[in-house]
């Protein structure tokens, strides 16, 4: 059935990270991923402290009580002290602030005038300071979409985190190369008004950073966190979606997620469940499985484990595939537990249904009364099962406020509870950046074509409407304007095919790998064009030789391949021999012959004549010997 999301009170807002093609933003160090191994490693430990107001933010604490030890690997030629958080940050990268002022002004935001750095706290390791320094640069942009305005209400500049390379227990190693990246991070309001218009905003959004020539491209350089909720339920800020196509699915599969958690928390009112039946008392049930053959139990057995279970008051049936998946991902998180089984799936994973009696026995069930089980040593299980506590309470309350992380089904996991208000507080180690109207009328005369002005000039060249939105939505844009302005006598449209369209034909007929070619390729195949060396039709073949051998010279293959166009003297000849045999067809159905009388001429010369120039030399030989056109 078909959600009704406007009935159901949706409110979904967006929040594009992109990052910005240029050196970092508070150092000199290159923007640049590394795979090669680290030659600088540092350990380290965090706190959670009080902000400015004497707050301690919950997500800080949270962070806090998990006790992780953090490792950072660096590269002593190209990380320096600020990212080790060893020397004060470096003055504010000037073109990383020209291209985010450049991008407020295209969402027909109002650019500030002056700029604050911030400190918004971070504390899962992911930067080495504890913070995450932003600067907000815009206010009170709007996108326009196919279903009316949406506000955005702020566009920051600010510095990516460091990369999760591995996590071991309680040991997570982070990676350098991509802390300090400059971001742009844009805020749209609420009024996303469901999934499709959800992706819409998303792809707008993209293409209007991708015009500026001046973002990132590729896996990891966008990132997009969707904050969703609905009437009954609360905001939830999902993290991470990489992928445009999954933009959608998140906001739906999150509508859907709240929803259940509604019903189960009507449901626990009317069996008048209350916080003070969900208590910390876990029970020790090992003796019960002293001849188990549940491979898990017995595999924690041997390591020590003990067999830990709570009761929960009023939780059956509401489990499965309702709660068990909420409290599984509370237990590892924050318990550390890779599994918790629970009694609404049992008998199952070889735990019998005699088990099950003696445990509801000793917990003294009843009917409606669940129970959650973990296999541990004991301080692991009693942390995990304080975890499925704590989510149960939370139950009561319905819907509660949580950082999740995307999935790639479109579902989502818990990762942490919502940051609260107590986290951002300024930087005094940054001076404040006055913004002058001089700097925003330089930037202004610069700004790039917006897309939909891009399209109808693509469209206008000969495209069609298909090919100019992939051409736009690339990376090739910018480079087909250079082709463009380079290659003078080959039709745009030839161009984008060349560069859009040709690769994936050429990977599904020759099934090669294609992501060997490179511009110059192109360039080189396309400058034999120019030069009406080769035609159209033969740059399939070539690109095909080309990614099997990226080596290798594109006019030698098609010396090799005999690709060069025949000369006109003997397109002639070819075209009068081939009307000749078909005399009697062209005198029985007249021009319907035309089309025959082309494909049978191209069959000959395969490729190595511009089909264009064939169809007008039949033309003039018909017209002339056959009176028609």
């Amino acid at each position: 059935m078909a959600l009704d999301y406007q009935k159901l009170g949706l409110k979904c807002g967006i929040e594009i990270h992109q990052q910005l093609d240029t050196h970092k933003l508070f150092c000199s160090c290159p923007s640049q991923i590394r795979d090669d191994k680290p030659n600088i490693i540092v350990r380290r430990k965090m706190r959670a402290v009080a902000g400015e107001l004497g707050d301690v933010d919950p997500a800080a604490l949270h962070e806090f009580l998990r006790d992780r030890e953090f490792v950072y690997e660096a590269y002593s030629d190209s990380n320096c002290l600020v990212e080790l958080d060893e020397e004060p940050p470096h003055p504010l990268n000037r073109e990383a602030l020209e291209i985010a002022l450049e991008i407020v002004l295209l969402l027909n935001a109002k650019p500030v005038d002056e700029l604050q750095v911030m400190r918004k706290t971070v504390i899962d390791g992911s930067n080495t300071s504890g913070f995450q320094r932003t600067i907000l640069v815009g206010m009170d942009g709007f996108l326009e979409t196919d279903n009316g305005k949406v506000g955005i209400p702020t566009i920051c500049l600010e510095e990516d985190a460091a990369r999760k390379i591995e996590e071991k227990g309680k040991t997570i190693t982070y990676r350098l190369d991509r802390l300090g990246i400059p971001l742009v991070e844009i805020c749209t309001d609420s009024e996303i008004k469901g999934p499709k218009h959800a992706r819409e905003v998303a792809e707008k959004l993209g293409m209007i950073l991708r015009v500026t020539g001046r973002v990132k491209r590729g896996i990891g350089t966008i990132r997009q966190d969707l904050n969703v909720s609905i009437s009954e339920g609360e905001r939830i800020e999902v993290k991470g979606v990489q992928e445009l196509r999954l933009t959608s699915k998140v906001v739906e599969e999150e509508v859907k997620r709240q929803l259940i958690l509604i019903e189960i928390k009507k449901e626990l009112k009317k069996r008048k469940v209350r916080e003070e039946d969900l208590n910390y008392e876990f029970v020790d049930v090992t003796d019960i499985f002293k001849d188990t053959k549940s491979k898990v139990i017995l595999n924690s057995l041997k390591k020590d484990g003990f067999v830990m279970v709570t009761k929960l008051k009023g939780f059956s049936n509401l489990l499965k595939d309702k709660l068990s998946t909420e409290l599984a991902q509370y237990a590892r998180v924050i318990g550390g537990v890779k599994w918790i089984f629970h009694s609404d799936e049992l008998p199952a994973y070889g735990i019998t249904r005699e088990e099950i009696l003696k445990i509801n026995k000793k917990l003294k069930l009843r009917q409606e009364d669940a129970f959650v089980l973990v296999a541990e040593k004991i301080s692991i299980a009693e942390s995990a099962l304080r975890a499925v506590v704590d989510r149960c309470r939370l139950a009561l309350k319905g819907v509660p406020k949580e950082t999740r992380r995307a999935l790639p089904d479109g579902k989502s996991e818990f990762m942490r509870p919502l940051p609260g208000s107590a986290r951002m507080y300024p930087e005094t180690d940054e001076p404040l950046v006055v913004i002058d109207d001089e700097f925003i009328s330089e930037i202004k005369k610069k700004l790039p074509e917006m897309p939909e002005k891009k399209i109808e000039r693509f469209l206008s060249m000969g495209l069609s409407k298909e090919l100019a939105n992939q051409l736009l939505k690339s990376k090739w844009a910018a480079k087909f304007e250079e082709f463009k302005k380079e290659f003078s006598n080959v039709k745009p449209s030839v161009i984008a095919t060349t560069i859009i369209s040709t690769p994936k034909e050429v990977k599904k007929r020759y099934k090669v790998e294609i992501s060997f070619l490179r511009e110059d390729h192109y360039g080189q195949i396309l400058d034999l064009v120019n030069r009406k060396k080769i035609s159209k039709g033969v740059i399939p073949e070539i690109m095909a030789e080309l990614a099997k051998d990226p080596e290798k010279d594109v006019e030698k293959i098609a010396v090799e391949k005999d690709l060069f166009l025949i000369s006109e003297g003997e397109i002639e000849r070819i075209v009068d021999r081939i009307l000749k045999e078909n005399r009697k067809l062209i005198q029985d159905i007249g021009e319907k012959a035309k089309g025959y009388i082309i494909g049978r001429v191209m069959a000959e010369v395969k490729g190595r004549a511009d089909v264009e120039s064939v169809k007008g030399m039949i033309n003039r030989k018909l017209k002339s010997v056959h009176k028609f056109s």
